[in-house]
């Protein structure tokens, strides 16, 4: 970097403090200036500021000037915000035309895009300008900088490139710096700003509880601009917030008023008064007079002398007016003085001397003459709350700071009563230095005043600021008057309304012949209550809770009526959806659960009371579950919004159709007189159902399980009719699906038989009521015992022996397998390790795991090989038996599990191989160890049949995959023998063993072994 880029440097370093200074005294001129106009001048000032940075350049690399102008155009963003930037921008780009050349754009575009950075930065840190640290103010300078750099590229390439690799390198390196300094500046002057005022305000703020309470208070600055104002004062003048906050108090102050309060608040600025009291008159915004009691206090910075000037406001407007009117009252009331019930008092002061007459001694309960001997008695009985201020106001008559007096108080009497007193008083003679010499003046007893003004104000209180409507009209439906919360209600103020009749409100929801009831009823009985609708002014029609009462006179008929009403329509609005949310599915619109239930009881008690038919349908969608897994559950969503369609087709206006729940709906078929009418239905609803469904993209086909029941036939409770309905319907889906089957008793029995057995399922698990058999797996290259199947039996305390074929499937489906699957489990391990230990016997024990099991998160690989590790059992002594179909419906938490178990060194046997869809591809991906061809490939083998040469491709496809091969149920020689020239390894049936329970297997095949060995090695010595 050569000299004069040094100075340049300097040069624009200086021009861009200039900004910083700017900033600095802003707040000492921003208030001389009207707050429109500030902006403009700020945005001007920035752009000379910009324009004489561009005069300086850091360097001249033709076409282009670099200089600091975007640091300084960023920063206006930054901290002044869009107008004043957008003003610097236009300022700053006529210079640039102005200088021409071929990089106009770019230069124009160069401070275009540091605005716009400035300003999207502004917008996300507005708030905490002053806590931006350096690495984010360079970090802006880089974002700057590197788009200014970019912008290069808008000239020829080779010029572009050319200059891009000679400036690159100082415009990063220099100007970001020359951001973070310059930032960090206004950081720190913005961050000083920030705590002096926000100190002083939340120093107020904390100690008098700013924004609650029934008294205004404002912040304002030595210029008189409030800058803050709280809720009450809003509400006070009638200006909202930032309609105050852009107005000086002084604007605002009665003429009248100003200079005597200017006085006060000159002598506060000199430092003469810290805090005064004052009562002055403002202009509210409506041009109303607003009478306040003001206590103005300041708070003082020292060291910066920043002045904020706190003022409390209590509005005395209505007291103000009480004491204007009762002085109006006391120059009328001074022409009947003599002849009214009025106390009168004559005070002589210089000789102290009192005199009273007749009324007030009456008031105080004694003579005249005692009372005029003793006129202290009448300030001794004035009450103690009440004497300072009775005494104050005297003084101020004495020394002359005031030439008449009013003051209310209480004063008991003789009898122990208390009264209150307004007493008003006038000088009425002074001497040459206008001391009072005599003052005149008047007892009134207003006890009665003050009471009904306690009611008064109570009554109108309630009727002014009731949530209720009210309103008051004639015996001929004029309205006379009206509260605010029925202008509220109704959009109409009291002037559009008033002397206007009642028909202004009607609508056309409610019927004509309403309105003569209405005024029948309330000239007959006085008295009406109930909903009406009415309409708004805006057109709007609402329903209202509506109280009418006559007002009764007892010198006359009554003839004015008191309506009091209530918006409910939002109430009943949310009343009918909160019905229909209990009622009807979110999802179709269709009847709920809860909807059905009570028709369905109605419709029991109809029928039976006209002994009517009915029938009840429940009805299931067949694989819904495979649509929600492949397209999602929003596709299943629009599938049952389309069947919901559909089924309300197929049936009368009569009947209804009601979703329970998932893919479950019911429809209830009224009226019936024979079951012909059911089946044409039923035949309808499979038929709409069964078309496709365009669902997206997709097309989907599904079918329905219907279960019927009658009405009385079937049950005659509605409980009764939804078990048998879904009795039936779990008929039809054993039956094949896609078909609908009428309830018999004999299903009762059934599903009576199967809750029983779940019940007792349940109990066996609780008491292990189960025991392992084996049934042995014979090699037959050595027709040797080296591994058994684990066949579950049940032994039922009052039944018997229940084979798993009774039980299992109820077991998978209730979830209960899975305890009994982990409980064989264990048992198996066990004895695995006992045949080791007792017989030293190899025998790997195969035991059937379901779908289930797999699919269950509770089902944990690693708690069965850490049950096996405490065993100190090899992995290979148990063998998992699956079914095909497990492979076929794979999911990732199966397929994660097979792999676990086969990486553990569990083998895994593929049971009733070739009975479905054999799944070749999976073989090998999951180590399938062994095969198990199907007993019905088995039982059917011959020496020509199809059977045997199915069976011999199997075992050369399975021993090309290097899996062994199990042939079970062999129950003849012949099966035994053809399975043995056809290569099989292992084989299983009847005419090896039928399953044994532990006892017997031993003795057949561990003992007899072990003294076979023990035989062979003494014969071998």
């Amino acid at each position: 970097m050569n000299l004069n880029v040094f100075f340049s440097i300097l040069e624009n370093s200086a021009l861009l403090l200039a900004l910083v200074y700017v900033c600095s005294l802003s707040p000492l001129y921003q208030r001389k200036v009207d707050p429109a106009l500030w902006p403009f001048y700020i945005g001007a000032l920035a752009g000379v500021i910009g324009i004489i940075i561009m005069m300086f350049p850091l360097v001249e690399q033709q076409p282009i000037l670099f200089n600091a102008s975007s640091v300084a155009i960023s920063l206006s963003g930054l901290f002044f915000g869009a107008i004043p930037t957008a003003i610097a921008i236009i300022i700053m780009a006529l210079y640039r035309y102005f200088l021409g050349g071929e990089a106009v754009a770019v230069g124009i575009f160069i401070l275009i895009s540091s605005a716009m950075i400035g300003l999207i930065w502004r917008r996300f840190r507005v708030d905490k300008l002053d806590q931006i640290s350096y690495v984010e103010f360079y970090l802006f300078g880089v974002a700057v900088h590197a788009v200014l750099l970019n912008w290069l590229f808008l000239l020829p390439s080779e010029q572009a490139l050319a200059i891009f690799t000679l400036m690159s390198l100082p415009i990063m390196t220099v100007l970001p710096l020359l951001t973070l300094i310059i930032g960090h500046f206004l950081s720190q002057i913005v961050s000083s700003k920030n705590d002096i005022q926000v100190k002083l305000q939340d120093d107020f703020l904390f100690k008098n509880q700013f924004d609650i309470g029934n008294i205004g208070f404002s912040i304002s600055t030595k210029n008189k601009y409030w800058l803050r104002v709280n809720p009450y004062l809003c509400r006070m003048f009638g200006y909202s917030e930032k309609e105050l906050t852009s107005l000086t108090w002084q604007a605002l102050t009665h003429p009248d008023d100003l200079n005597k309060d200017l006085l006060l608040y000159e002598e506060m600025l000199k430092g003469q008064l810290n805090e005064y009291e004052i009562d002055k008159r403002f202009i509210a915004k409506d041009g109303s007079v607003v009478y306040t009691h003001m206590t103005i206090t300041c708070r003082r910075h020292i060291q910066d002398d920043t002045f904020l000037v706190i003022a409390a406001f209590l509005d005395i407007t209505e007291r103000k007016q009480a004491e204007q009117a009762l002085l109006h009252s006391k120059e009328q009331l001074a022409l009947v003085l003599d002849s009214s019930e009025l106390g009168v008092w004559d005070w002589d002061v210089v000789s102290h001397r009192i005199s009273t007459n007749r009324y007030s001694a009456e008031i105080l309960g004694c003579t005249m003459d005692e009372l005029n001997l003793q006129p202290e008695r009448w300030i001794d009985a004035i009450h103690a709350k009440d004497k300072f201020k009775f005494l104050r106001s005297i003084n101020e008559i004495i020394t002359g700071r005031s030439i008449s007096q009013r003051v209310e108080y209480q004063l008991i009497d003789s009898q122990g009563v208390w009264r209150w007193i307004l007493q008003t008083g006038s000088v009425v003679d002074v001497d040459a230095k206008g001391k009072p010499l005599r003052v005149f003046g008047t007892h009134s007893d207003i006890t009665d005043i003050k009471q009904v003004e306690d009611s008064l104000s109570i009554a109108s209180s309630v009727y002014q600021n009731s949530s209720e409507a009210m309103s008051v009209f004639t015996a001929n439906g004029i309205i006379i008057d009206s509260n605010p919360a029925f202008s509220f209600i109704t959009g109409f103020t009291q002037e559009d309304i008033q002397n206007q009749h009642l028909s202004m409100f009607e609508t056309d929801l409610q019927p004509k012949h309403f309105y003569q009831q209405l005024t029948q009823q309330l000239s007959q009985q006085g008295h009406w209550h109930g909903e009406v609708w009415m309409r708004r002014k805006n057109g709007e029609s609402y329903l209202i809770l509506l109280t009418i009462n006559s007002i009764v006179s007892k010198k006359s008929q009554a003839d004015r009526f008191v309506a009091l009403f209530s918006d409910v329509t939002e109430k009943k609005q949310t009343e009918e959806l909160i019905w229909r949310q209990a009622n009807y599915d979110a999802l179709t619109g269709l009847p709920n659960r809860r909807m059905l239930l009570t028709f369905l009881n109605q419709e029991v008690l109809l029928s039976d009371r006209k002994h009517n038919h009915f029938a009840l349908m429940f009805l299931d969608l067949d694989y819904f579950k495979e649509i929600n897994d492949t397209l999602g559950h929003d596709m299943g969503d629009v599938l049952l919004l389309e069947t919901a369609a559909r089924l309300k087709q197929c049936i009368r206006e009569t009947d209804v159709v009601a979703r329970l729940g998932g893919d479950e709906f019911t429809i209830v078929l009224a009226n019936l007189e024979d079951t012909h009418g059911v089946d044409r239905v039923a035949q309808q609803i499979l038929k709409q159902l069964s078309k496709p469904y365009l669902l997206g993209e997709q097309t989907a086909y599904i079918s329905a399980s219907i279960g019927i029941t009658l009405f009385p036939d079937d049950a005659k409770t509605t409980e009764g009719l939804l078990k048998n309905a879904d009795q039936a319907m779990y008929s039809a889906k054993k039956l094949g699906r896609n078909r609908f089957n009428y309830f018999t008793s004999a299903m009762q029995d059934s599903a009576q038989k199967r809750m029983l057995l779940i019940r007792d399922l349940k109990v066996a698990i609780t008491q292990q009521q189960f025991e392992l058999y084996y049934q042995p797996i014979v090699d037959l290259s050595c027709q040797q015992v080296i591994k058994a199947e684990a066949l579950i039996r049940w032994h039922h305390p009052t039944v018997g022996v229940i084979p798993p074929a009774d039980f299992i499937s109820i077991a998978e489906e209730t979830g209960m397998v899975v305890d009994i699957g982990n409980w064989v489990f264990y048992q198996a391990c066990e004895q695995a390790k006992k045949w080791k230990a007792q017989f030293n016997a190899d025998v790997q024990i195969s035991i059937n795991m379901s779908s289930v099991q797999f699919k269950d998160e509770s089902t944990q690989v690693e708690d069965w090989l850490n049950y096996m590790h405490s065993l100190a059992l090899p992995t290979n002594s148990i063998c998992i038996e699956i079914i095909e179909s497990l492979l076929l419906e794979i999911e990732p938490n199966v397929e994660a599990k097979l792999l676990a178990y086969a990486d553990a060194g569990i083998q895994i046997s593929l049971d009733d191989f070739g009975s479905g869809y054999s799944s070749l591809a999976y073989l090998k991906k999951f180590n399938i160890n062994y095969l198990k061809i199907d007993k019905g490939l088995v039982n059917s083998l011959s020496a020509e049949s199809n059977e045997k040469y199915l069976c011999e491709a199997i075992i050369a496809m399975a021993h090309k995959l290097g899996i062994e091969v199990i042939a079970e149920g062999i129950e003849t020689e012949n099966q035994r023998q053809l399975m043995e020239l056809a290569g099989c390894d292992y084989a299983q049936g009847y005419i090896f063993s039928h399953a044994l329970c532990r006892h017997d297997f031993e003795q057949k095949y561990l003992v007899n072994k072990v003294t076979q060995l023990k035989l062979t090695k003494v014969m071998s010595r």
